[in-house]
């Protein structure tokens, strides 16, 4: 495997041409976790819908932790937020017993801090990845060349954009990668909580890799035959030996969609030509796929296309926009922008 800690430029559908910033306040990035699920009023565990900004979930289980008096074990959330932005998501406690809320004082949008808008109870606790969804609003500042942004928006409301990890899930400068590889080569001792993260990259990474390849190839989005296929928002799949009409019209129809391995040990989804150009990109790292058997992760497979839902941007001056997209469970809102504009740095 190369040697070295840069992510590669992984490819694009159409590289943009307009250049952006994005999180030049933490009011420019919004983001409302969206539970799925209703609220039953009663039960032993306490959700609060908590709004944050320059904090990180953790940070808010601490404090919260310290307010309470709870071991910060009995304390749930269903994902990690931005810490560098305006957040909203639910945490759970566990708490049988009637307990006092505190009385957190509003903190002004730019403000480190958070408050607690409501507090509901629910009879089971908030598991990791139990929420449906998440909603963006994202203003982008200090635009260049936007007569492009146009037929951009248009190209990914109507064939999405390919569904890769984003640069967060390998720590900073990719440096989550290297670790990994230190891991695999028994040269590095980590907790639990580290492990799964080195681990969670390496796979994001190789995910990564075929999902680049298939971009340049131009199936990302349409299949191989012996391709594995997603039904859309659920983790059930389905072999397809040939390509036919039918297929084709569920693709078109967002109904289903191409995937790749989060890789782990089983046997291989996919066959044919699926099955040999995932092998072709995937044989040059094995230390990666060898290490992620040995930790005895299991196979699984990830959609190659990510659909925005209800995607709409408008202009706020010659040099600002506002876009507005809400995306399913464990996918990266910067994998939406990178399609539309190149961040400027």
């Amino acid at each position: 495997m190369p040697e070295t800690t840069a992510l590669p430029d992984w490819a694009y559908v159409e590289k943009p041409v307009t250049r952006g910033t994005i999180k030049t306040s933490p009011d420019d990035f919004r983001v409302e976790e969206i539970l799925g699920f209703e609220l039953s009023g009663k039960g032993e565990h306490l959700y609060l819908l908590v709004e944050k900004c320059g904090m990180n979930t953790l940070d808010v289980v601490k404090s919260l932790s310290k307010q309470f008096k709870l071991d910060p074990g009995r304390i749930s959330y269903a994902g990690l937020k931005d810490k560098q932005a305006i957040t909203r998501q639910w945490i759970s406690l566990h708490s049988p017993s009637k307990i006092r809320v505190p009385n957190f004082e509003s903190q002004a949008p730019a403000a480190t801090g958070f408050r607690v808008l409501s507090v509901q109870r629910h009879n089971t606790k908030l598991k990791r990845g139990a929420h449906q969804a998440n909603r963006f609003d994202i203003v982008i500042r200090n635009l260049s060349a936007t007569e492009g942004l146009d037929s951009a928006f248009k190209r990914v409301q109507q064939q999405g954009v390919p569904n890769y990890f984003g640069e967060q899930r390998f720590g900073r400068q990719g440096s989550n990668i290297d670790k990994a590889r230190a891991l695999f080569a028994g040269n590095r001792k980590v907790d639990r909580q580290l492990r799964g993260i080195y681990l969670s990259a390496a796979r994001s990474f190789l995910f990564n890799q075929v999902l680049s390849a298939r971009v340049a190839q131009k199936s990302w989005a349409t299949g191989l035959p012996g391709e594995v296929f997603m039904l859309d928002g659920s983790n059930s799949f389905f072999k397809a030996d040939t390509l036919d009409q039918a297929l084709s019209d569920r693709l078109d129809a967002f109904d289903i969609h191409p995937s790749a391995p989060l890789w782990g040990k089983g046997t291989q989804k996919t066959a044919q030509d699926a099955a040999e150009f995932e092998s072709n990109i995937l044989e040059s790292y094995p230390d990666f796929t060898a290490g992620l058997e040995a930790f005895g992760l299991r196979q699984q497979r990830r959609s190659t296309r990510l659909i925005p839902k209800a995607l709409t941007f408008s202009r706020l001056d010659d040099a600002s926009m506002e876009i507005s997209f809400t995306l399913s469970k464990g996918n990266f809102a910067t994998t939406v922008l990178r399609e539309l504009i190149t961040m400027a740095q």
